[in-house]
């Protein structure tokens, strides 16, 4: 699932960030030397429920679930994938202990940064305290979307606007974690998938 042509993660971080805000040199050699790699194998255990999230992760390879279990079931809350951040945001935020997980759909790699770092990031330099806001707005703004499709649209029009939004990604993650995504049975999905490509 490499389909950007950077040269390594650093790289591929730095265009993501500029994309919002434009750092120094300095400022951004304090920012990046604060980011560690990291990698999971699939199916591995990211964050567990009831821990509290330490760390704020940029995906460069690999796909990473957020969910949660009622009665005995999984219910998936969302996918972060290559160039997107994550974690379990609400935990990392209040530190608080998880009310959801995370784990590795695939083998996954990329960088990560402590809270505490971040948080003396956004003290020191007022590019990424922008930045950070920059990137809280962006995830109000696509709860409250996905929120609302959740409560006004059909089963049809949310797997419509997924597809639309990223074909792509029905390549990459198994078809029973989309549904349960979209709130549907897998039996729907396949039926509506199968309509969406004739």
């Amino acid at each position: 699932m490499t389909n950007h042509n950077i040269a390594s993660p650093q790289d591929f971080l730095k265009e993501i960030i500029f994309r919002k805000v434009s750092p120094t040199e300095d400022e951004w050699s304090a920012f990046i030397e604060l980011w560690k790699p990291f990698k999971f194998s699939r199916n591995e255990l990211i964050t567990d429920f009831g821990a509290i999230e330490n760390y704020f992760y940029f995906v460069n390879e690999g796909v990473i679930r957020g969910y949660f279990i009622k009665d005995g079931e999984d219910f998936n809350m969302g996918f972060s994938y290559q160039g997107d951040f994550s974690g379990v945001y609400n935990s990392f935020v209040s530190r608080k202990p998880a009310d959801y997980a995370m784990d590795a759909l695939t083998e996954v790699n990329g960088l990560r940064i402590t809270h505490t770092d971040l948080m003396n990031l956004f003290e020191s330099h007022k590019v990424f305290e922008k930045w950070g806001r920059l990137f809280n707005e962006m995830i109000l703004v696509g709860l409250g979307i996905f929120v609302q499709s959740i409560l006004a649209d059909s089963a049809e029009e949310r797997f419509r606007k997924l597809m639309k939004r990223s074909p792509h990604i029905i390549q990459f993650i198994p078809q029973k974690h989309l549904a349960s995504y979209l709130g549907m049975t897998p039996e729907t999905f396949s039926r509506m998938r199968k309509k969406w490509m004739e």
